[in-house]
């Protein structure tokens, strides 16, 4: 992976928790879970960036569905893969410029791990806490080769 950058629309990004190492991936056990899983550079863990009307919006490469939430905006509410786009909001980390934290369009209801212990297949939630985690956005390059 290369270093964190500027989010710029349109683009394809690998986001990575930056105390857990994991990235953010759709769940291949039930297709809807958002969770943090070990790198393997799967579409399942790229995500299409785009700036709407409702703010940003994150994508599926594997699947086309939108990261959202499940149920109403409060602690503890998880992320899930939906069909329709969800609005968020990525602001830079105030401590450390290199990350960023990424909120519910609009709200202090940001990304957060479930798990104090950071495993893998941690789910991520919603969380109105300042001590969530950050996440490092890494664009995913396309190679394509001609024989």
């Amino acid at each position: 992976m290369s270093t964190p950058e500027l989010v710029q629309s349109g683009n394809v990004y690998t986001i990575t928790n930056a105390k857990s190492g994991t990235v953010v991936d759709l769940s291949g056990r039930d297709n809807r879970s958002i969770i943090g899983f070990p790198f393997f550079n799967t579409t399942n863990q790229q995500w299409k960036l785009e700036w709407t009307s409702i703010g940003w919006t994150f994508q599926s490469v594997g699947s086309g569905h939108y990261i959202g939430i499940d149920g109403s905006q409060s602690d503890g509410t998880r992320l899930v893969a939906q069909t329709t786009p969800f609005g968020w909001d990525i602001w830079h980390d105030e401590v450390d410029p290199s990350t960023y934290r990424i909120y519910i369009h609009g709200t202090t209801f940001n990304w957060d791990l479930d798990s104090p212990n950071l495993e893998i297949h941690t789910r991520l939630s919603c969380a109105s806490t300042t001590l969530c985690n950050t996440y490092h956005l890494f664009a995913t390059v396309h190679r394509y080769y001609t024989i």
